[in-house]
């Protein structure tokens, strides 16, 4: 039985299936790779290695060191902002030490700063090009605006396939083999789940 749909309904599906698909490409095409990345991580890991070690000298203008005072907090927060735009806001603040770690898509830092010595030690570890884009599929450590944009491409795509179904409403032959295969795939893939999956 053909069911009865609205042309126009149709031409507006189809619109908008088209350029949401075409809006989309991209994007699916990257979350489809990275999907592949981030299934296999062993074969672009970057496990051993090293951080890159710096050392550099408190400025003058904050020494002697005081962290329990404002000002030279606010001081102090202005040179590590400018030099590795870290917030000392999120310091960890001892009596002769200040750490603070800074995470980035595919980054690692951490500043240490020896209020005894006067010295500021850096570690930075870049985990490299398929670690941020990696990241940036899993939205770890990218912001709040990389969150909406993900929010953005997920209703999008709910979109798409919604769309993509209702086009296939009225053509009777194509929507009964659809359904054939999403039933197959989907029951191949609980399947999987049920017997495979520890």
């Amino acid at each position: 039985m053909k069911l009865k749909v609205s042309k126009s309904s149709l031409s507006y599906a189809r619109i908008i299936h088209v350029y949401v698909s075409m809006a989309l490409l991209l994007l699916m095409l990257f979350f489809a790779i990275t999907g592949i990345t981030l299934n296999h991580p062993n074969w672009f890991s970057s496990a051993d290695q090293e951080p890159l070690r710096e050392q550099f000298d408190i400025p003058s203008y904050l020494i002697p060191t005081a962290p329990q005072e404002s000002e030279w907090r606010l001081a102090a927060g202005h040179w590590l902002k400018s030099q590795w735009d870290m917030d000392i806001a999120t310091a960890d603040i001892n009596e002769d030490e200040i750490s603070l770690v800074s995470k980035g898509p595919g980054t690692y830092r951490t500043v240490t700063l020896d209020l005894l010595d006067g010295k500021a030690y850096v570690e930075t570890l870049d985990y490299g090009v398929v670690a941020v884009l990696n990241d940036l599929h899993k939205g770890r450590n990218t912001g709040i605006v990389w969150a909406w944009v993900l929010d953005l491409c997920a209703l999008l795509i709910i979109l798409f396939s919604l769309t993509g179904a209702y086009l296939l409403l009225p053509q009777t032959k194509r929507l009964k083999k659809s359904l054939f295969y999403m039933v197959l795939v989907s029951s191949g893939c609980a399947l999987v789940y049920v017997y495979f999956v520890p």
